[in-house]
């Protein structure tokens, strides 16, 4: 990671590399909440809506003739929602219907003075008959309470006449008289205008537009609810996507390594070998497929230690790794015939004293090695075994397995054989035990110059990587690099993407170089070989 890269570019690559990782888990959870919602939007039962519109009007008719025009208010559109929900309008709707259940909503039009009646139900026709049975019976009721305030006004009125008649009598003549006269004549003409407002008024609300039978249905909405289905499953799956990344301890990626380890070189990624079937069979994929991805990320691997030896020379190196079955044996073998490919002189060094296997890769023994030369049962030079086909490189095995590896490998015989064999040879590799479980690392990289510690994608986690880098660390190992081994696509390193197609110069074509033992011995070209791709076939720092 650059320490010039921005956060936000940093933050946004790292999701989608999360993303990219966890992809199925948005995959999975997303299919099972639209196929949920496709289930629901076709099983479900289908129901209609109609509705009615009722206009809100002002009631003038039980004011005195002397008041000035009314017009509606916001709060008196207001009431009349809520007195459509009320006790009375309700029951007189299921009387007439004959129902128990009644689902009826209304709703203000906007800013007007229309109110909806919006009935639901599975049956058109009834949905149909419900929303105009309860606009009906609403106006009936408004007009019942208008007559009823009317019928009280009207006695009121006549009360108040039958008083002024019985005293008028006594003060005809009089000015008195003549004031109870004209307030009489008043009276009566209100009263008779509020009996022909009684025969003409309809409690202010009317019937605009009645309901008819819906064609098709309101709910299930299909489409709405596939979209909402989407909407759930995306988020459940990006949160279970990022819930999973967070428990997951493992180290995938490049990325994991600079946020685990930001100060130990990563120099080197290497991909998946997708022919090597059975790991329990050792696997040469710089001699069986020299132009495999796998092959071109240990030449790779060769240019950082090149650059590596820049600063600090470099003439041995220890392979080891936190735990077993993570690449180390195969690391120290192809990266040993990588080595010797271009010309150096490459000693292969078998230091797993528990379960060896690195002379297995090239056919060799393992009975006669480097336990041998320690006790004395044979010299070095007997021990140094010759790959066949691979000039240059050389292989010391491990020899007859010891009951105490730790005290054999503490032995100052075992610091005298590696000068002899860094006098002798440009590279020494060292393959070694797994450093968790055992000590054996820890006391060989006291010997070598750096140590490479291989990192299987997706099996070694953060916390064994961090304790490893502390053991090596106690000890004053005086350089530390990381390769991360059997990349894939789904770790976010992806070697999948890269189309590597080698072409050579013609007269390069046949390039070969004969080995001791007169085998000709394949050799990469002079010119680099050219490559088609969508990015970097690997980092280099």
């Amino acid at each position: 990671m650059s320490p010039n890269t921005p956060s936000s570019q940093v933050d946004l690559r790292t999701y989608l590399r999360i993303l990219r990782r966890r992809k199925w888990w948005v995959v999975i959870f997303t299919g099972l909440a639209v196929l949920g919602a496709l289930a629901y939007a076709f099983s479900a039962t289908k129901e209609y809506s109609a509705t009615a519109q009722l206009l809100i009007q002002p009631q003038n008719a039980t004011m005195p003739l002397t008041s000035p025009a009314q017009t509606i208010t916001t709060t008196q559109v207001a009431t009349e929602l809520q007195l459509l929900s009320s006790a009375p309008v309700v029951d007189a709707v299921k009387k007439h219907l004959h129902l128990s259940q009644l689902n009826v909503a209304s709703a203000e039009q906007g800013q007007t003075d229309v109110i909806s009646v919006i009935a639901t139900n599975p049956d058109p026709k009834l949905a149909a008959r419900v929303a105009n049975t309860y606009a009906t019976d609403f106006v009936d009721y408004e007009t019942f309470v208008a007559l009823k305030g009317l019928t009280t006004t009207e006695i009121q009125l006549q009360s108040q006449i039958n008083a002024i008649e019985q005293e008028l009598p006594a003060t005809t003549g009089s000015p008195q008289g003549d004031a109870l006269a004209n307030q009489l004549a008043v009276l009566k003409e209100e009263y008779a205008q509020y009996q022909v407002d009684g025969a003409a008024t309809t409690g202010g609300v009317t019937v605009t537009s009645s309901a008819s039978v819906p064609k098709a249905p309101s709910s299930p909405k299909k489409l709405e609810i596939v979209l909402i289905g989407l909407a759930v499953g995306l988020m459940v799956g990006l949160g279970a996507a990022f819930t999973a990344e967070n428990l997951d301890d493992a180290i995938r990626s490049r990325d994991d390594l600079e946020h685990v380890t930001p100060d130990v070189l990563v120099m080197g990624l290497v991909p998946m070998i997708g022919s090597w079937r059975d790991r329990a069979e050792p696997f040469l994929v710089m001699r069986a497929e020299p132009t495999a991805p796998a092959a071109e990320a240990y030449r790779s691997l060769r240019t950082s230690l090149q650059f590596a030896a820049y600063d600090n020379q470099i003439t041995s190196v220890l392979v080891t790794s936190p735990t077993a079955t993570e690449g180390k044996t195969s690391t120290v073998a192809n990266l040993g015939v990588v080595l010797a490919t271009v010309g150096q002189n490459v000693v292969l060094v078998s230091a797993d004293l528990r379960r060896p296997r690195l002379a297995a890769f090239f056919g060799l023994d393992e009975g006669v090695g480097l336990t041998s030369v320690m006790i004395g049962e044979s010299t070095l030079d007997e021990a140094l075994r010759a790959v066949p086909d691979v000039a240059g490189l050389t292989v010391l095995g491990c020899g007859p397995v010891p009951p105490n590896p730790a005290e054999l490998l503490s032995s100052p015989k075992l610091a005298e054989i590696f000068d002899q064999l860094k006098e002798r040879f440009d590279m020494v590799l060292v393959d070694s035990s797994p450093l968790l479980p055992v000590t054996d690392p820890v006391l060989l990289s006291r010997l070598t110059d750096t140590t490479l510690l291989v990192v299987a994608s997706g099996q070694t986690t953060k916390r064994q990587l961090k304790r490893g880098i502390e053991q090596l660390g106690q000890v004053g190992t005086r350089q530390i690099g990381i390769v991360l081994n059997e990349v894939t696509r789904r770790g976010g390193d992806v070697y999948g993407e890269y189309d590597y197609s080698y072409t050579y110069e013609a007269q390069n074509k046949s390039s070969v170089t004969p080995s001791s033992n007169g085998h000709a011995d394949p050799q990469p070209p002079e010119t680099a070989p050219t490559a088609r791709r969508s990015g970097s076939p690997m980092e280099l720092d």
